[in-house]
């Protein structure tokens, strides 16, 4: 998979958690969870990415 797709990939995993962040804002302690765990992946999937270049660059 092209760099380009995974970072459209983690924009569009951003897009998905706005409704839990808005949610977190009213106070909804179950989107919060939600959030943290977009979060966790889409932190994890970074790290993937970043990795991934890393690699093609050696």
């Amino acid at each position: 998979m092209p760099v380009t797709a995974d970072i459209e990939n983690m924009i569009a995993m951003l897009n998905d958690a706005l409704g839990d962040a808005a949610k977190h804002d009213r106070g909804t302690d179950a989107a919060s969870r939600r959030l943290r765990k977009s979060l966790s992946d889409l932190a994890k999937e970074c790290k993937t990415v970043r990795a991934k270049i890393q690699n093609e660059r050696n």
